[in-house]
C-alpha cells in the first residue's frame, strides 16, 4: 500500500472531464451570495469530479477535482498540463474566471476599501523582504473540525438541525435574512456530502457486481454498504466511523484546500465505535491497527501535515489515554513514514505509554512530538475558552491550538518579529542596509546613557508595528466575512448553524487570531551582549558596535568574537540572559491580550516561528549576538545554532523559566539528541524520564530529533543512499533529501545533545 501511495504522487488536477463539464454545468445565479457560492461550488465538485476505487484499499474516496490551482499568479503555466488532458486553451481562460469571480473570495466589490499607507510601515512578504511583521487575518485550512458531531449525526442529522432552526427562526427578526442566507448554504454542503457517499456507493456495488474474485467482491460490497450509511446517517461501528471522517476530510479540502485542515483528537472520537465492535466480537485489535495503517496511508498520500493528537485529558478531567491512543501509536510506527502524530501528557499518563511514544521517537522523524497539559489548558482558560473546552483542544498542523469543532483560531494569523525590531532600535527606526526609515525615530545607540534607555527605544518600535500589524489582520478579518465564507467548516463548528452565521461572521462559539512571535533566543542574546559588555563594562564602544553591524562585522572579526564568546548566551540555563528572554514573550503576551479584533476577537501567541525563522534572518542585518546579516535566527524557543553549549539538561532548564503557560497558541522547540544518549535496550525508557521531567518543569512543547551530524552529511553527499532520514525541521518533518540546502545547514547546525 505504501508503494501504490509513492507511485501514485501528487496532484491537484486529477481530471480533465470536471473542467470541461463545470463550464457547461454549472451556471451559478448571480444572486446568489459569497457563502452560497461558495457552497454551490462544493456541491459542485462532489457532482462533477470522476470517482475512481483502487485496489487493495478498503476505505473508499479520493481527493476531489480542485479549482483553486487556477487562481494562483502562475496558472498559465497550467495550460498545456490541461490541454494535455483535453481542455482547450480558450475554456481555461473561461474557467479561470469562474473560479475568481464565484469561488476564491473575489466579487465585483471588495469588502473594504484601500487603507492608509504609513499604517502599513514595516510589513512584510513571504520573502526575504520580511520586514518587521506579517499581516493576514484571512483564515483558510488550519482547522480541526467537528468530525465527531459528523461521524455521530451525518450530514443528514445536520441537515435536519439547520431545517429546525429554520422552521423555529422568526422571519420578522432582523437577522433572520442573514441567517437564511446562511442556511441555504449550509442546506447544500449537506446534500454535498450525502451525495459523496451516494456516489462512491453506486461504484463500489456497480464493481463489486462485475468482480470475478471472491474476495474482491467482499470488498467492494463492504465498501458499498458502508457509504450507503456514510457520511449520510451516523456511523454505527469502526469501520463505518473512518470511512465518515475521511469522507468529512475529502469535502475539507474541497472547501479550502489540504494544507493543515487537520483531524484532531482521532483517539478520542474513535474509541466508544471500537469498544462497541470488541464487545459484538466485529473486530480484533489488528484489523483496528491495519484500519488505522489505512487510514495514514490515505492522509499521507495528498499531505503528510494533518495533525493526529492522541492522549491529554478528556472533557471532564481525567486521562484519556485509551485502547485507541496505543493502536493509533502503533500503526504510526507500522507504516515506515513520517506522518503528523502529536501527544499531549498529563501528570496522570501512564509512564509505558510515554515510553512507547520514545521508542517511536528514536526511529526518527521527531514523531510523535509533545504537548504540556499543565501549561496550555491554563494558557486558554485564562483567556476566556470555557474549562471543559479547553481540555478538548488540539494542534493544527505544525503546533498551532483549536478547540476543534467551536472555534475559529485564525492560525499564524500574523507574524511578529522582535529581532528587527531591536535592529531598528539600534539604528533609530532606520534599516541600516536598506536605508529605509522603517520604524519611528527613537534615537541610536550612540544616543542612550543607559540599557534603559535603549529598551525603552526597543519598546516603543515593537509597539508601534504591533499596532500596525493588528490593523492590518483587523482589515484582513473584514475582508473575509464579505468574501471568504467556509460554509462546510461553518457547519461543522458550533455556534454557527444555531446563530445562523457562517464561521468568518461571528458564528463560532470561539473567534481568535493567533500571532507568532520571532526571535526569543536572538534578542536575549543581543540584548545581553549590549548590557553586558557595552553598557556594564564598557568593553566595546557603541559607535564601534553600530559600524560593525553596518560592515556585517567585515573588519571587526575580534569584535564579533568577543560578541559571541564573553557574553552569556540563551540555552545554556544562565539566569541573565534566560530573564532577559522570559521578560521579552511575557511582554509580548501582554501587549496582545490588550488589543481586540474588528470581530471581538482576542489574539493568543504562538512562540513558534516555522521556516520564517530562515526568511525573517534573510531581511535581517548583522545583529549584536555575532549572528551575520541574512543567516537564519533561531528556531522558535530553541537556541540558536550550536550556541547551547551545557547539555540537554540546561537547555531544558532555559525553557522551562519562559512563560509556556501563557502561550494560547502554544509554543515549540526541537530538541536534537546524539543516538549514543538513547543507546541500548532501555533508551526509550531513557528518553521518556526526559520526557516527563521537561513536562514537570513546565516546557510547553518538545519535538524530539534522534540524529548525528556524521549521518547528515553523509545524507548531503549521497542523498540517494543516505538521504531517506527523516528529521523535526520546523513545527513538521521531512525526508533530509528533500530539504533545501539551507535547510539542511539549518538542521546540522543544530547542537547534537550527547
Amino acid at each position: 500500500m505504501v508503494e501504490q501511495i509513492m507511485s501514485r504522487g501528487v496532484s491537484f488536477l486529477r481530471e480533465a472531464e470536471p473542467f470541461a463539464r463545470e463550464l457547461a454545468l454549472y451556471r451559478a445565479p448571480e444572486e446568489l451570495s459569497a457563502v452560497q457560492t461558495r457552497a454551490r461550488m462544493l456541491l459542485e465538485l462532489v457532482k462533477l469530479s470522476r470517482l475512481e476505487v483502487y485496489e487493495d484499499w478498503s476505505l473508499a474516496g479520493e481527493h476531489l477535482c480542485q479549482f483553486w490551482p487556477l487562481a494562483d499568479e502562475k496558472w498559465e503555466a497550467r495550460i498545456p498540463e490541461l490541454e494535455r488532458l483535453g481542455v482547450p486553451a480558450d475554456r481555461v481562460g473561461r474557467l479561470r474566471d469562474r473560479v475568481l469571480r464565484f469561488g476564491l473570495h473575489r466579487g465585483p466589490f471588495y469588502a473594504i476599501g484601500p487603507g492608509t499607507p504609513e499604517y502599513s510601515r514595516g510589513l512584510g512578504t513571504w520573502s526575504a523582504d520580511s520586514k518587521a511583521y506579517w499581516a493576514y487575518g484571512w483564515s483558510e485550512n488550519h482547522s480541526v473540525r467537528d468530525y465527531p458531531k459528523l461521524v455521530r449525526m451525518g450530514f443528514a442529522g445536520l441537515r435536519d438541525e439547520i431545517l429546525e432552526r429554520m422552521r423555529s427562526a422568526r422571519i420578522s427578526d432582523p437577522g433572520f435574512p442573514e441567517s437564511e442566507d446562511f442556511w441555504q448554504a449550509g442546506l447544500w454542503v449537506c446534500e454535498a456530502g450525502i451525495l459523496l457517499g451516494q456516489r462512491y456507493a453506486e461504484l463500489a456495488r456497480r464493481m463489486a457486481g462485475e468482480a470475478s474474485d471472491p474476495q474482491e467482491r467482499a470488498r467492494l460490497t463492504r465498501m458499498a454498504e458502508a457509504c450507503e450509511r456514510v457520511p449520510g446517517e451516523g456511523a454505527r461501528t469502526l469501520f463505518e466511523a473512518v470511512q465518515a471522517l475521511w469522507f468529512g476530510h475529502i469535502l475539507t479540502c474541497g472547501e479550502d484546500l489540504i494544507n493543515a485542515n487537520s483531524i484532531g483528537r482521532l483517539d478520542q472520537m474513535l474509541e466508544p465505535y471500537y469498544q462497541a465492535d470488541l464487545a459484538a466480537g466485529r473486530i480484533t485489535r489488528d484489523e483496528a491497527v491495519e484500519l488505522m495503517e489505512e487510514l495514514a496511508c490515505k492522509l499521507y498520500a495528498e499531505y503528510d501535515v494533518q495533525a493526529i493528537v492522541l492522549g491529554g485529558r478528556t472533557r471532564d478531567g481525567r486521562c484519556a489515554v485509551n485502547a485507541m491512543s496505543e493502536i493509533i501509536l502503533e500503526a504510526t510506527g507500522n507504516v515506515g513514514f513520517v506522518r503528523d502524530v502529536s501527544v499531549r501528557l498529563t501528570p496522570d499518563t501512564p509512564s509505558d505509554f510515554v515510553d512507547r511514544c520514545a521508542g517511536v521517537v528514536i526511529r526518527g522523524g521527531g514523531i510523535p512530538f509533545f504537548f504540556n497539559d499543565e501549561s496550555f489548558i491554563p494558557a486558554l482558560t485564562d483567556r476566556g475558552i470555557a474549562l471543559e473546552d479547553a481540555r478538548d483542544y488540539a494542534p493544527i498542523g505544525c503546533i498551532e491550538l483549536t478547540i476543534p469543532g467551536r472555534a475559529l483560531p485564525h492560525a499564524v494569523s500574523g507574524w511578529f518579529h522582535a529581532t528587527k525590531c531591536l535592529e531598528l532600535a539600534l539604528f533609530n527606526g532606520c534599516d541600516p542596509r536598506t536605508g529605509e526609515q522603517m520604524g519611528p525615530e527613537t534615537g541610536l545607540l550612540t544616543d542612550f546613557a543607559s540599557y534603559d534607555q535603549l529598551m525603552e527605544a526597543f519598546r516603543k518600535q515593537m509597539e508601534f508595528f504591533i499596532e500596525r500589524m493588528v490593523y492590518l489582520i483587523n482589515r484582513g478579518e473584514l475582508r473575509q466575512r464579505e468574501q471568504g465564507p467556509l460554509p462546510l467548516w461553518s457547519v461543522l463548528t458550533d455556534d454557527c448553524i444555531a446563530r445562523g452565521r457562517d464561521i468568518t461572521n461571528g458564528g463560532p462559539v470561539y473567534n481568535y487570531h493567533s500571532i507568532c512571535f520571532l526571535g526569543t533566543a536572538n534578542v536575549a542574546d543581543s540584548l545581553a551582549a549590549v548590557k553586558h559588555l557595552v553598557f556594564e563594562r564598557g568593553e566595546v564602544g557603541k559607535e564601534e558596535l553600530l559600524s560593525a553591524l553596518r560592515a556585517n562585522f567585515e573588519g571587526y572579526e575580534v569584535l564579533r568574537q568577543r560578541l559571541l564568546k564573553d557574553a552569556p548566551k540563551y540555552g545554556n540555563d544562565c539566569d541573565e540572559v534566560d530573564q532577559i528572554a522570559a521578560w521579552l514573550d511575557n511582554w509580548f503576551i501582554d501587549q496582545m491580550d490588550q488589543y481586540r479584533s474588528s470581530l471581538g476577537g482576542r489574539f493568543f501567541v504562538h512562540l513558534f516561528t516555522f521556516l520564517c525563522n530562515i526568511m525573517f534572518g534573510q531581511g535581517l542585518g548583522a545583529t549584536p549576538d555575532g549572528r551575520l546579516a541574512g543567516q537564519p535566527i533561531a528556531y522558535s524557543l530553541s537556541a540558536h545554532q550550536g550556541r547551547d553549549e551545557r547539555g540537554l539538561t540546561a537547555m531544558l532548564n532555559t525553557l522551562a523559566k519562559l512563560p509556556h503557560h501563557r502561550a494560547a497558541g502554544a509554543s515549540a522547540a526541537i530538541i536534537d539528541i546524539n543516538p549514543s544518549m538513547l543507546a541500548g535496550s532501555d533508551g526509550a525508557q531513557r528518553l521518556g524520564q526526559i520526557i516527563r521531567a521537561a513536562m514537570r518543569m513546565g516546557v510547553g512543547q518538545m519535538q524530539i530529533n534522534v540524529v548525528t551530524v556524521d549521518r547528515l552529511r553523509k545524507a548531503q553527499q549521497d542523498p540517494e543512499r543516505y538521504g531517506n532520514i527523516p528529521v523535526r525541521v520546523a513545527g513538521y518533518s521531512q525526508m533530509f533529501k528533500l530539504l533545501s540546502p539551507d535547510l539542511q545547514e539549518h538542521v546540522i547546525a543544530r547542537t547534537k545533545h550527547q
